[in-house]
């Protein structure tokens, strides 16, 4: 039953993910690391962007945590 609830979540994720797009505003984030960052993302040549560069953490963040829960589950 968890599998079938994750295979729907990712489903429903690649769904949203093909269909919709929106702006995001990040407060409270310092010059400095914003600067670090997009210096280091330039540095890397990371096509897209600052933009694309959040997106791929983001992603990474989300596979990071299912892993963690199917570890944790033992549905590997």
């Amino acid at each position: 039953m968890y599998q079938k609830r994750i295979e729907s979540t990712r489903q429903s994720e690649k769904l949203v993910e093909d269909d919709m797009r929106i702006s995001l505003t990040i407060y409270d984030i310092p010059v400095s690391l914003l600067a670090k960052f997009s210096e280091n993302t330039n540095r890397l040549h990371y096509p897209g962007g600052v933009s694309e560069a959040v997106k791929d953490l983001i992603r990474k963040a989300i596979m990071e945590q299912e892993l963690a829960s199917d570890t944790l589950f033992n549905t590997v």
